[in-house]
């Protein structure tokens, strides 16, 4: 008898506002000068105690001590100190801040819209540049504009044209504002395009909050000898009206695209009425069992490629459909090895740089498969934590190797020899431990913030750990526009092209999930 897929779950996911999509996006700020004359409302809206903020104002320079002493070993005092300290400034910091980026209204599908740059800036020195990164579907691309008297007052609008609308699904903009002193400041920001048309169906990776084109995981399930195979469904509207959708399902997958070889098709009833909002969206969540012998399980087995179609019915009658490419993923499994000791806050931004780089990763159909913790105390490190020569690095994967298949990341204070500020063991790195070639280092990007709290450069660091790895898994130095393999830091991004996938793809680390 013939194996067939079927549909495992199917549920209503959270909704994000299509003007704020991204769960990862900056948030809003609200920052106020350290004063006296304010002590009161920055303890009403800061949810801080007045006693605190009193504390704040009379250690003027010397606040950060103070600061540590009052919350040393007491978490609710750090938590209020926190909250002050990211939204206040003292006098003659100057500081400067992108407090928000709203688009006026829904982003709608092919048509001209503006985002809006709301700012702080305490210098006399005005904001000149607006520099925007978008991130969607295709090729990021930049806008930048030049800002007049008026966007020197806290708020200036971005024009996207003609020439620069977006297609339906997710977006997300890289904000940044330059001063005429040379300081500068960031903010993320992600919407989800609604169609102009005014209806749509979006397919992506399950639990997948990255922009781009990317393919659904085919996961081998060894206890069951099945693939699953995971999706988001996302219906926009972007009408002013709701719109209620029937509740059946239909699905097909392909082999060669649609019109090529059907491989298997089905539908079901969604568990739930289908209702999506005036210049909303609606998400869903399935999932697909292929058992061995049915002919989704068959093309995986292979490394086949498969699209996966849905199509849906309105109310009103109207059909909507999505696809996706459907592949089995690569996974690979990393140690993180904080050498010496890492602040709060710093040990939170490592680890947010780690979940930035799965979406790198996801984003070439290449998946962590676990993320191993591990920390050498400044003490176990002892001289590690500046990594002076290669030979000083070579020693430090001899010395603290972890004795599994993942790839060795240790991430130091700072790498400082012949300019760099990461390093890999070998290209492509070996597929055994022990040695003085299985791992990479990378620099760890701390700073220092505006409440004086240590940080790590998320962003930045993601894409390092990112390039480090690359070169273990066999791929050199390719100068195209914004790939995470360019040599240079300021100059790189997140994009693997297919080529570089393939060649990585014999690397005895990386696994079929």
């Amino acid at each position: 008898m013939a194996a067939f897929s079927t549909v495992r779950t199917a549920r209503n996911l959270p909704v994000l506002p299509a003007t704020a999509f991204g769960s990862l996006d900056s948030e809003p700020l609200l920052i106020t000068a350290l004063t006296e004359p304010n002590i009161q409302e920055l303890a009403t809206t800061r949810r801080v105690s007045a006693d605190l903020v009193e504390r704040a104002v009379a250690a003027g320079d010397a606040w950060p001590k103070v600061a540590r002493d009052l919350a040393h070993g007491k978490p609710e005092i750090l938590e209020q100190l926190t909250r002050l300290y990211a939204s206040t400034y003292r006098v003659g910091d100057n500081p400067f801040h992108i407090v928000d980026v709203v688009p006026d209204g829904p982003v709608l599908s092919g048509r001209p819209f503006q985002l809006r740059v709301e700012y702080a800036n305490a210098a006399e020195a005005p904001a000149v540049l607006a520099r925007v990164r978008v991130g969607w579907a295709g090729e990021t691309f930049t806008v930048e504009q030049v800002l007049d008297e008026r966007g020197g007052e806290g708020r200036v609008g971005i024009d996207f044209d003609d020439e620069r609308t977006l297609p339906v699904g997710q977006a997300q903009f890289d904000v940044r504002l330059y001063r005429a002193d040379g300081s500068s400041s960031a903010f993320t920001r992600s919407v989800f395009v609604l169609p102009s048309n005014p209806l749509a169906l979006s397919l992506s990776p399950a639990g997948a909050r990255v922009t781009g084109t990317w393919s659904a995981r085919g996961d081998y399930l060894p206890g069951t000898d099945a693939f699953l195979t995971e999706v988001e469904l996302t219906i926009s509207n972007g009408d002013a009206l709701g719109v209620g959708m029937r509740r059946r399902v239909e699905w097909e997958f392909w082999d060669g695209g649609v019109g090529g070889t059907l491989v298997e098709s089905g539908a079901f009833d969604w568990p739930s009425v289908i209702t999506v909002g005036a210049n909303g969206v609606w998400r869903g969540f399935l999932s697909f069992t292929s058992p061995r012998g049915s002919g989704v399980f068959n093309n995986y087995e292979r490394k086949e490629d498969l699209l996966l179609v849905l199509r849906l019915v309105a109310s009103d009658g109207r059909v909507i459909s999505g696809q996706i490419t459907s592949r089995v993923m690569l996974a690979l499994g990393i140690n993180i090895i904080k050498v010496g000791n890492f602040g709060t806050q710093e040990h939170v931004d490592l680890y947010a740089a780690v979940d930035a780089l799965r979406q790198i990763l996801e984003r070439r159909d290449i998946t962590l498969r676990g993320v191993n913790r591990h920390i050498l105390s400044d003490t176990l490190a002892g001289g590690y934590t500046i990594l002076d020569s290669e030979d000083e690095f070579r020693d430090m994967l001899e010395d603290w190797s972890v004795p599994n298949d993942f790839v060795d990341i240790y991430v130091v204070r700072q790498v400082n020899w012949g300019g760099f500020n990461g390093y890999a063991g070998d290209e492509p790195g070996p597929n055994t431990k022990g040695g003085r070639t299985d791992g990479v280092a990378a620099d760890r990007t701390g700073f220092t913030d505006a409440s004086g709290t240590p940080r790590l450069n998320v962003g930045i660091l993601s894409q390092l750990i990112g390039h480090e790895i690359g070169h273990y898994l066999g791929l050199p130095h390719q100068e195209t526009t914004d790939n995470l393999m360019r040599s240079n830091t300021g100059d790189r991004g997140p994009v693997l092209d297919y080529d570089q996938y393939r060649k990585a793809f014999p690397h005895g680390y990386l696994v079929f999930t």
